[in-house]
């Protein structure tokens, strides 16, 4: 399937799809997600019943558990009529980037800005739904780098979406550097056990910072999977609507 397809098919189904079945969570759990495709990488922590949509679908290779991340839509959703913007730190294929970009646009009419960040070169599907979206954009750039802090302090995201480098320390640097540009901030990999460092920095704000944020945990695991893994945690600002 061609990405010029993808991209037409995916914008269509968000376009026609019912006002009350998006913002149902069994159906983004066990229809959304799974017909748009979930990545087929590191399939050791992936659950053998989602198997054929590994790679499958309608190709955005979605790097997420449905479980975890339709309950998380649904809570992003509760604000979503003062979501105006997004940015998303580390989009591999960008399948995550591409769903949560349409599914703020179907809701909010007035969602004008959609910024996917990575020091990976952007494939071919990524690229292309970019250059065909308005306000949308891909910036290659490294998160740590002082180009990056200058955009940055140009810039304000109602939303930031973590999920660059995983070490502690990075983690630490993407989340100060976009707390004064942002109203939500979105932690992913916080319950994984390959990196322990998003847990870390996780726990910790959410007791250094809870006079600041509402946090919300979005963990469920499949039974058939061994060990613990993706996790997303999500910090409102208290002051946001």
């Amino acid at each position: 399937m061609s990405v010029k397809k993808i991209i037409t098919d995916v914008k269509k189904l968000f376009k026609d799809i019912d006002k009350n079945l998006i913002l149902n969570q069994n159906y983004l759990e066990h229809n959304l997600i799974l017909n748009l495709g979930l990545n087929n990488e590191n399939l050791s922590e992936q659950p053998e019943e989602l198997s054929e949509h590994f790679g499958a679908g309608m190709g955005l290779r979605i790097w997420q558990y449905p479980n975890q991340f339709s309950k998380y839509m649904i809570q992003l959703a509760h604000h979503a009529n003062s979501i105006n913007s997004y940015l998303e730190i580390g989009c591999r294929h960008g399948g995550t980037y591409i769903l949560t970009t349409e599914f703020l646009r179907s809701i909010n009419k007035n969602f004008s800005k959609s910024v996917a960040v990575d020091i990976i070169d952007p494939n071919e599907l990524l690229r292309a739904y970019t250059k065909s979206t308005d306000g949308a954009e891909f910036k290659n750039i490294n998160s740590g780098s002082n180009d990056f802090k200058n955009y940055i302090s140009n810039n304000f995201f109602d939303v930031v979406f973590i999920d660059g480098d995983h070490s502690y320390d990075f983690v630490k640097n993407d989340a100060e550097i976009t707390r004064d540009f942002c109203n939500i901030q979105v932690f992913h990999d916080t319950v994984n056990d390959a990196c322990l460092g998003v847990g870390l920095y996780w726990n910790e704000i959410k007791e250094t910072h809870k006079d600041l944020y509402n946090f919300y945990d979005f963990v469920d695991q499949y039974d058939s999977v061994k060990g613990s893994y993706l996790g997303i945690g999500m910090a409102v600002r208290k002051t946001f609507i």
